[in-house]
């Protein structure tokens, strides 16, 4: 999920200077990547967003100027709990070309998708959220990518607690479908975090998947125990599906 580099998580919203600073700095990483695995932009090691699979032959392209449009995206307004995150774009969103599987978090990656678009958000708690548009060469192929994808988040606890027993002596993870529509389902992961594709410490993760036609979108988002008193309610997780394939047409 995103978080895999935590920004700073103070327990009160920052002003909107600071998340515009937050902005500039992820324009200026965006040229990096990490180790032989190359990453869509930097945005993805600040806020633990997407990133390939480490291992995997992927390749990335340089930026390109096509793929979907901003009319197929949620708006920052339209995310999951908009009015209370309060989010921001971190920098214009990024479509590249990309050969491989990309990681959404400790679970479940998307492989076989032709190109990638991905925008990742920050909250006034600086918590991350990302969503990614995967377009397929046909339909086919992105309903196979959907469908493996219900099976890795169907075995995300397993996976979450084997990954908290390795790292942390301790498991406490627990996965949830919080929705289902005919296009999408969605889940909740609550949990003790691990740092690396997540941050440390007790969180909820949210993952809402779509796909209609040859596109796959993937939005997710985090709650830190320390920034949210209040949690996110998931009983309105079927009407951002709907959304969502609304807004991809």
């Amino acid at each position: 999920m995103p978080g895999s580099i935590r920004l700073p998580a103070p327990v009160r919203p920052v002003s909107a200077a600071a998340l515009g600073a937050l902005g500039v700095l992820a324009v200026l990483v965006t040229v990096g990547g990490c180790g032989s695995a190359p990453r869509l932009s930097a945005t993805a090691r600040s806020t633990g967003a997407s990133a390939s699979v480490a291992g995997a032959p992927t390749s990335v392209t340089a930026e390109s100027t096509a793929g979907p449009t901003a009319t197929e995206r949620l708006s920052a307004a339209q995310l999951p709990n908009g009015a209370v995150e309060g989010w921001h774009p971190l920098a214009p969103p990024r479509t590249q070309a990309v050969t491989g599987a990309v990681q959404l978090d400790e679970c479940a990656s998307v492989p076989g998708a032709a190109s990638w678009q991905q925008q990742a958000y920050v909250s006034v708690y600086r918590t991350p959220a990302e969503q990614d548009l995967f377009t397929f060469r046909d339909g086919t192929a992105a309903q196979t990518a959907y469908q493996g994808l219900l099976t890795q988040m169907d075995a995300c606890q397993t996976v979450s607690r084997a990954l908290q027993a390795k790292a942390l002596g301790t498991t406490d993870a627990q996965v949830t479908r919080t929705a289902v529509t005919d296009q999408g389902t969605a889940w909740s992961r609550q949990w003790t975090g691990v740092e690396g594709l997540s941050a440390a410490g007790p969180q909820t993760d949210h993952l809402y998947a779509v796909q209609q036609g040859t596109t796959l979108a993937v939005v997710h988002f985090d709650e830190w125990a320390a920034t949210h008193a209040v949690p996110y309610s998931t009983r309105a997780d079927g009407d951002l599906l709907t959304s969502v394939a609304r807004q991809l047409g």
